[in-house]
């Protein structure tokens, strides 16, 4: 009824969808008030929103109808009379478990299921939080918990139950199953999968009544969006870090500041081979077309291009003879990352999680996030896709810009994020492929 309410105010009066000079009124948009407004500000949606433009007014509409969809599937009057999909642990990196999980979500609200996750994150330190489940870092998921789900399971006929039989959607409903599991890496829980996202679009449109025709990437942004909704203490965290981000002034503009996220081996990987100076090249190719960048926000596990980047800077600014001065780079201080986790001073930032204790150890969650939080707010983003965190950094751009075309460059070239961006909206961020860096440039 909430939501219902919201959307009819929205629809009643777009005018007032901007809420005037302060930006949207809070009071229309309690969904997209929830966990980023202490971070993304100035207003709790991530970007004053000019009432003028209707497209972009029609976006923060919509994603706030989307929330609300969201969230009524996710909290449901009765957990012991919901269906349910159920994600199987997914062992991988961080960021390729919120993407999956985001994934698994979208495909359970065509199906009008509550998506429930039932195991830890070895990505959050046991010390901090020991549970190390999804809210110890993000704002509560579902109402419901992984026990409703497997008593929905009990009760549904034995057909629905078949091992290593992927039933279709249209099966999963004549049989009136109850709960299905995610079982297929690449796939999905049902026989088509999220890869056939066409129909799961226009499914996701008619069921939140979504006004814009949008391709995938609104719904897969939004879902990102209501996955990562920071809890108090992943907020406080964020806004730690923005503080302590070494040379660079805290009351700064975010609008003087592009973001680079540079991976450790990222010069030895056969699908990047980028080192410190290409990334420079682009940056600095970057300033010179727009101007207005004084900083570069880095973000690396890399300790040797925490050095590099900076002397490359240098070295372009000389050899083209430039009438600006080399971009400063900054990023979050090594004695800053002392205090995640156990607090141990020699515990190493920037290393893997091979060394990972299961008493302790390093926050990778509050590292990563806090991280990704600050890059989403920059002016501009390089990096390269087929990592996840570049994949998310422009995700949170476009759904905080409510701008399908956030100016993110993708130096790898990534063919699925390229497609799957392509479907989202006409032209996407740029994709470099090796071949082309220098001719783009």
């Amino acid at each position: 009824q909430q939501a219902t309410a919201s959307n009819n105010n929205n629809n009643d009066d777009d005018n007032n969808a901007g809420g005037g000079s302060g930006g949207p009124d809070p009071a229309k948009f309690p969904y997209l008030s929830q966990g980023f407004t202490d971070i993304f500000g100035p207003n709790p949606y991530g970007a004053d929103v000019n009432p003028i433009d209707h497209n972009q007014r029609m976006q923060l509409e919509d994603s706030e109808r989307f929330q609300a969809y969201l969230h009524n599937l996710q909290f449901p009057k009765s957990c012991d009379d919901a269906n349910f999909y159920k994600m199987t642990p997914h062992p991988y990196g961080l960021g390729s478990q919120i993407h999956v999980s985001t994934m698994s979500l979208l495909e359970a609200a065509t199906m009008n299921l509550t998506f429930v996750i039932p195991w830890a994150t070895r990505y959050i330190a046991p010390s901090r939080c020991p549970s190390q489940r999804w809210e110890c870092a993000f704002q509560q998921l579902t109402s419901c918990t992984p026990k409703h789900a497997d008593k929905a399971k009990s009760s549904q006929p034995s057909q629905c139950n078949e091992r290593g039989v992927a039933l279709k959607a249209s099966v999963f409903s004549d049989q009136k199953c109850r709960m299905i599991e995610r079982r297929q890496p690449k796939k999905g829980a049902f026989a088509s999968g999220w890869l056939e996202f066409r129909p799961i679009i226009e499914t996701l449109r008619r069921q939140a009544a979504i006004r814009g025709d949008y391709g995938a990437m609104f719904y897969f942004r939004e879902a990102v969006r209501y996955m990562i909704r920071p809890n108090p203490a992943l907020r406080n965290f964020t806004r730690a870090v923005r503080t302590q981000i070494e040379g660079l002034p805290a009351n700064e503009d975010m609008s003087h500041v592009m973001a680079a996220h540079i991976r450790h081996g990222e010069d030895k990987m056969q699908r990047a081979q980028y080192n410190a100076r290409d990334f420079a090249r682009m940056i600095y190719h970057k300033i010179e077309m727009q101007g207005g960048i004084k900083y570069v926000f880095l973000a690396s596990n890399s300790k040797r291009v925490h050095t590099e980047l900076p002397r490359e800077f240098e070295k372009l600014v000389k050899e083209k003879g430039s009438d600006f001065p080399a971009p400063k780079v900054v990023y979050i201080p090594n004695r800053f990352f002392a205090t995640i986790g156990t607090g141990d001073k020699n515990q190493d930032p920037f290393s893997t999680l091979k060394g990972y204790d299961s008493q302790g150890g390093f926050d990778e969650m509050l590292s990563m996030m806090g991280q990704l939080f600050i890059m989403a707010q920059c002016k501009a983003f390089v990096g390269t896709f087929h990592h996840n965190m570049g994949q998310l950094v422009t995700e949170l751009m476009s759904a905080r810009q409510y701008n399908f075309n956030p100016d993110s460059v993708d130096m790898s070239g990534s063919p699925w994020h390229s497609g799957w961006w392509a479907s989202g909206f006409p032209h996407g961020p740029l994709h470099l492929k090796r071949p082309m860096f220098g001719h783009r440039l």
